[in-house]
């Protein structure tokens, strides 16, 4: 079993590769004004009383931080978590217009909304074609007549290796009733644009020779008097991407203390299954919540992470025996040699004829928090949860945020001649292209499971793994190495561009 593992498998990406979602025919109805996901460009200091007065605000078109005196180190963290908690309860406010603290576990947010975010695989199409964000949903034919029957009033989720095996194939995370737990990627209108003007969608496209000088450099958001602010459209707060963690809900007792989802979900495809492939109809509860927001002083992207908070009990509590099940992903007392703790299941592939139950019916993922959060931010996420009235949000919960702590590093711009275009990030940055990642190390316990920890190289840092990621672009004969950037701009997407059918 693994409970470390190599450089590659350890930085593990909170935006690895993966794409599954589809949304409801309303992709195709108007947009009603409060679905609409506008950036804030002036959003509130984290010295704003934390009360019902911030469940209203925008998502901040960009961070508002200030080093004040002191610990300024602290001071900062505290700026980011405050604007990460902002960010979620302005992606998780109700589509319909309502308030967050009066939703139902069931009230679609608006990051579901179709107008606000896409899911990967309705942008990197079968044959590598472009496409519009208007366009509608291609449902796959295994689920039609079932999506038809609830008038497109459904999410559609078609599973590929990715969306139940973590990223670098550490595993699937395996629920206490036994079943997969799922993920998604989303993406919103501005990296879409840019993905599509530069026919990123593509394999053939990247590698193209018009793309072979392409710097990769996805557009970032800026407050109200910001360098660049008059460069984004209004309410445009640069690219944002979501990564999410989905837990079956087979109990209805249980889908009161999750946000939910009704959804199709169409088994991955086993070349070796002679029958159809089986779309079943599952609620689903939301687990994990990843955000990336890239701004103009932060080209590294602000990385936020949030799950459910009776997800997994802390190591720490589990040593003092202070756990306070039941969990999620840990069954409280049992033995260790019977539960290994953050050990991978053997085999991950679902079977056709189990559904989305993991093949052995007795194996149970036994998963424990390694870092445990710290004081402050505990405390925030306490006052947060005090306004969130008796909804099913204040059951989740704020992990951490990760930044780019040298802010002169963070903000650094290429010089080249001529400029290149805005918001013409410097990817040459020596020696720390992730310009001092704080805090170190940051990690999900529902995304990067397996690589829980505070080993250099070998633990999770959203930075350190997606400063890796790369595009499929080709350098060409003529071109010397210098001159060459394949660097995706911290993303992980464009490895799924393709360029046959997938099926």
């Amino acid at each position: 079993m693994r409970t470390k593992h190599s450089l590659a498998v350890g930085m593990i990406g909170i935006f690895a590769i993966v794409g599954l979602l589809g949304w409801t025919a309303s992709a195709q109805a108007p947009t009603p004004a409060s679905a609409t996901l506008a950036c804030d460009d002036d959003p509130p200091p984290d010295t704003t009383p934390i009360d019902a007065a911030l469940l209203i605000k925008g998502v901040p078109c960009a961070e508002k931080v200030n080093p004040g005196s002191g610990d300024t180190l602290a001071n900062l963290q505290r700026g980011f978590d405050f604007y990460s908690w902002l960010t979620f309860l302005a992606l998780n406010a109700p589509a319909d217009g309502s308030r967050i603290d009066q939703a139902k576990p069931n009230t679609p947010t608006k990051w579901e909304h179709p107008s606000n975010f896409k899911q990967l695989l309705d942008v990197m199409l079968e044959d590598g074609r472009a496409s519009k964000w208007t366009d509608k949903k291609i449902v796959p034919p295994e689920c039609l007549v079932q999506y038809n029957k609830l008038k497109g009033q459904v999410m559609v989720i078609e599973m590929i290796e990715e969306s139940f095996n973590e990223p670098f194939k550490t595993g699937p995370l395996i629920d206490q009733q036994g079943n997969y737990a799922i993920f998604d990627i989303l993406m919103n209108k501005s990296m879409f644009d840019y993905i599509q003007k530069h026919n990123l969608q593509s394999k053939v496209g990247q590698q193209s020779k018009e793309n072979a000088s392409l710097k990769v450099d996805f557009p970032a958001g800026a407050n109200k008097g910001q360098e660049g602010h008059a460069n984004m459209p209004p309410g445009d707060p640069g690219a944002v991407m979501i990564k999410v963690s989905w837990k079956v809900l087979d109990a209805p007792a249980e889908r009161q203390n999750f946000h939910t989802v009704d959804a199709l979900v169409l088994m991955p495809l086993d070349p070796k299954e002679t029958a159809k492939r089986p779309c079943v109809r599952k609620t689903l509860g939301l687990v994990g919540f990843h955000v990336g927001h890239k701004t103009v002083v932060r080209r590294q992207w602000i990385w936020t992470s949030f799950e459910h908070k009776k997800n997994v009990p802390e190591q720490q509590e589990v040593e003092s025996k202070q756990e306070r099940g039941p969990y999620n992903f840990y069954k409280v007392g049992c033995d260790p040699t019977q539960c290994p703790v953050n050990h991978t299941p053997p085999t991950p592939d679902p079977r056709y004829k189990n559904g989305l139950k993991f093949f052995d019916s007795e194996f149970r993922s036994q998963i424990t928090r390694v870092v445990p959060l710290t004081d402050k931010t505990k405390d925030m996420n306490k006052q947060f949860q005090d306004i969130l009235g008796n909804t099913v949000w204040k059951n989740y919960m704020l992990l951490s945020t990760q930044w780019p702590s040298d802010f002169n590093c963070a903000k650094q711009k290429d010089a080249s001649t001529p400029p290149p275009p805005e918001p013409a990030t410097d990817f040459k940055k020596e020696p720390d292209m992730n310009c001092a990642p704080a805090p170190t190390f940051l990690a999900n316990s529902t995304l990067e499971t397996y690589s829980q920890g505070t080993d250099p190289l070998a633990s999770s840092s959203c930075m350190a793994c997606h400063g890796n990621a790369v595009s499929q672009q080709v350098r060409p004969p003529d071109m010397k190495p210098e001159g060459f950037f394949n660097q995706s701009d911290f993303t992980f997407m464009l490895e799924k561009a393709q360029s046959k059918r997938r099926r």
